[in-house]
């Protein structure tokens, strides 16, 4: 059921504020090393759940990204989360909007844990963040636009979506290196902007999986930072203090546990 344009329901509330999420936990993992971090940690898991972080975080394709500019629907962004974290997609950029709208409990279904999410205040914003040399597609029916099947994978690509109402604005196809649209050959006239951007991204991982040749692409750099934050995000916050001798205020997730 679609949510309510304008309204953040009351499940939207952001998840609570974890360890890793800290500049304690960030000034560990540069002063001994992620490698150390992780190390000191992995005893904490099983030797299972540390496999499963190993292989999601080895098919992330840092280099396939997601933005959505404005978003107003808070279930249908949360749900482009959630698709976004089940397929491996690299980040998920929000630009404007209600951010606490991604975070939809009922909807993300605990995959906004595990998504890297970047909320931008703007596009200004947006465009610094985005990763050297990574081009903007955009999702659109304008004259000129190819189908997605042609869209081509061999360089970074971030996929731009406008909201349901009023689509993506001037400035951002104005910059856009390029514009594609989904063919349909039914009666409706567009998608739902989350099954929009659920195609779009199945179709073309896919596509820059088998030109990579692997699952993933994650730097070995990044692959090492994200181990050490996601070993942390799944042992007890208070076995990751005591491991890595962390000091400082409680955050808002330890103190309801």
């Amino acid at each position: 059921m679609p949510g309510t344009i304008g309204q953040v329901p009351e499940d939207s509330r952001p998840p609570p504020r974890g360890l890793m999420d800290t500049a304690e936990f960030a000034a560990v993992v540069a002063t001994r090393g992620a490698e150390v971090v992780a190390a000191r940690l992995a005893p904490f898991l099983t030797v299972a759940r540390r496999a499963r972080i190993e292989a999601v975080l080895r098919a992330r394709v840092a280099s396939l990204q997601v933005a959505i500019e404005d978003p107003q629907d808070p279930h249908n962004v949360a749900a482009v989360v959630r698709s976004a974290e089940a397929l491996g997609v690299g980040a998920v950029h929000v630009i404007g909007g209600r951010a606490s709208g991604l975070l939809s409990r009922k909807v993300t279904r605990g995959t906004f844990y595990w998504a890297d999410i970047r909320h931008h205040a703007g596009w200004d914003d947006f465009r610094a963040g985005l990763p050297a040399g990574m081009q903007l597609a955009g999702a659109c029916v304008d004259p000129g636009t190819v189908e997605l099947a042609v869209v081509p994978v061999d360089r970074p690509l971030c996929l731009l979506f406008g909201n349901e109402q009023s689509g993506l604005s001037a400035r951002a196809r104005a910059a856009c290196t390029l514009h594609f649209r989904i063919p349909m050959a039914g009666m409706a006239e567009s998608l739902n902007l989350s099954v929009a951007a659920g195609i779009t991204m199945y179709t073309l991982l896919e596509r820059r999986r088998a030109l990579l040749g692997g699952a993933g692409d994650l730097p070995d750099q990044e692959l090492a930072g994200q181990r050490a934050r996601w070993y942390a995000k799944a042992i007890d916050p208070r076995l990751v203090r005591r491991a890595l001798e962390i000091a400082g205020e409680r955050t808002e997730e330890e103190s309801s546990s």
